[in-house]
């Protein structure tokens, strides 16, 4: 899992605290007491952030900590197939706002712009098709060849990697149809 929602995306820290809302007992008074938990207040109150910064005071809620993870993404490198089916490959970078395709075993690739409406609609494609919690790897072990994948999400500090031969998360097919309709290539 990408998502650190015990991570404050203001400060970088994990010195962090879950709130809660709940009556408060004697025991959750102690775990305050040790910043183990934060009381949140008023339960009805429109915001309700989930996490504490015992450092900056941020507070932040789950979605909040998954957009920021999904921005933190700069770019996105995938790849896809086997022997007989041919081997599809995009780059993407979304500082740049372009993109380049290529079938290997072709020495023409196609490289295209695109612009900041279609990369919000990917960024939010990827949120849908949850990304940053595939596995890291999907193997079917029984089958000696057929088809490999791999997607690499571009950041400024760890690059991260998903991969799998003969085998895919469930979300696998919107994945490659928000990649053909960014592209207006193959992918599959």
């Amino acid at each position: 899992m990408a998502i650190r929602y015990k991570k404050c995306f203001t400060c970088g820290t994990l010195d962090v605290q879950k709130i809660r809302y709940d009556y408060p007992t004697a025991e959750v008074f102690k775990k305050q007491e040790k910043c183990k938990t934060k009381l949140g207040g008023d339960m009805n109150s429109e915001y309700r952030p989930q996490y504490h910064c015992n450092k900056c005071g941020e507070n932040w809620t789950a979605d909040e900590a998954i957009h920021a993870a999904y921005n933190e993404i700069i770019g996105l490198r995938a790849s896809v197939g086997g022997f007989f089916n041919g081997h599809y490959e995009v780059m993407i970078h979304f500082q740049d706002k372009k993109l380049r395709w290529k079938y290997r075993g072709d020495r023409n690739s196609l490289e295209k712009e695109f612009s900041d409406e279609d990369l919000a609609m990917f960024i939010s494609g990827l949120r849908k098709v949850n990304l940053l919690n595939w596995k890291r790897r999907y193997e079917e072990p029984d089958v000696l060849d057929g088809m490999q994948w791999e997607v690499e999400m571009i950041r400024e500090k760890r690059n991260l990697k998903r991969s799998g031969s003969n085998k895919y998360p469930a979300e696998w097919e919107c994945f490659c149809e928000l990649i053909r309709n960014i592209s207006n290539e193959m992918f599959q």
